[in-house]
């Protein structure tokens, strides 16, 4: 299965949908939204005066600023803005400044070519960090034991602690983007396997922030939970929470969760895919706490 899956091109990330995060969510599966890694989508407004001001920002732009502008307004951008600044060079009379619009469409193509190259490069990049985690993950026969057994998780999210600095948006757009395609392909297992992964990243990513943020009363036990597999979780509250020589009780801990790890996981870009999964890791942990917290009232 491995070696069958990974022969498949990097997904496209125009838009990616995947399952969500934790199995024990419904799913919320929707058809992909594809595109060609060659071209620019766009969801502009067709308003004249909204291209005309991205148009004037580009033209009083450096060449240095140019890119970071067409970056910051990709989505913005399709064939009505060369349309328009056509428009704009048969209807100026003065052939100094037809020329200028000519120059400007240019550059503009040029920058833009540049940053789909460059955006292939990440997304390369990517596929290979997702596709290296997936071998670790894999039995020697290349194929998945689902649930992935514990060495095996023990293993990736060693190699997750290896790689975190570097796994961001790009490596959880991938990796949904995967499990995407493995569901449009009913590949089940595939998709389980993935969304493990991505546990196990938001696990790591977590307990990364940890330190200096937590009391030392609950960090210990927080700690233990997000090592253990989300299917463990219960057991593992009750026997940090609930023993006789329990540091913290459920209260404590679902204190800090909603208040000091809520409050760094709010402090991302807003709709980050990273802040995405780490908030759906977060919020099934604060679900699990609740219910103990409950037992023991």
């Amino acid at each position: 299965m491995l070696a069958a899956f990974l022969a498949l091109p990097p997904p496209l990330l125009s838009s990616p949908q995947c399952s969500p995060l934790l199995p024990w969510a419904a799913p919320a599966l929707r058809p992909p939204a594809t595109r060609s890694r060659s071209t620019v989508r766009c969801a502009a407004s067709g308003d004249p005066q909204s291209l005309d001001r991205l148009i004037m920002q580009l033209r009083e732009s450096t060449p240095q600023q140019m890119p970071q502008i067409l970056a910051a307004n990709m989505k913005n951008i399709d064939q009505r803005l060369f349309l328009r600044l056509a428009e704009m060079s048969d209807a100026e009379e003065d052939e100094f400044e037809r020329l200028r619009i000519r120059q400007l469409a240019t550059a503009v193509t040029s920058s833009l070519e540049q940053l789909i190259a460059k955006a292939d490069a990440q997304l390369n990049v990517d596929a290979t960090a997702v596709q290296t985690l997936l071998r670790v993950m894999a039995l020697p026969n290349g194929e998945f034991e689902v649930p992935v057994p514990e060495e095996r998780m023990q293993a990736v999210r060693a190699e997750i602690r290896a790689q975190l600095s570097t796994l961001d948006e790009g490596f959880v757009g991938t990796t949904k983007a995967y499990m995407q395609k493995a569901s449009d392909d009913s590949l089940e297992g595939m998709v389980e396997v993935l969304r493990e992964l991505l546990q196990a990243f938001a696990a790591e990513r977590l307990a990364a922030l940890v330190d200096g943020r937590v009391d030392e009363t609950v960090r210990g036990p927080l700690l233990a939970l997000l090592k253990a597999s989300p299917r463990a979780w219960d057991d593992e509250m009750r026997k940090q929470l609930t023993s006789a020589d329990a540091s913290c009780g459920a209260d404590e801990l679902l204190a800090c969760l909603q208040d000091q790890m809520g409050e760094v996981v709010l402090g991302m870009p807003a709709g980050s895919a990273v802040q995405t999964v780490l908030a759906e890791y977060l919020s099934e942990l604060l679900t699990r706490a609740r219910t103990i917290a409950a037992e023991e009232a």
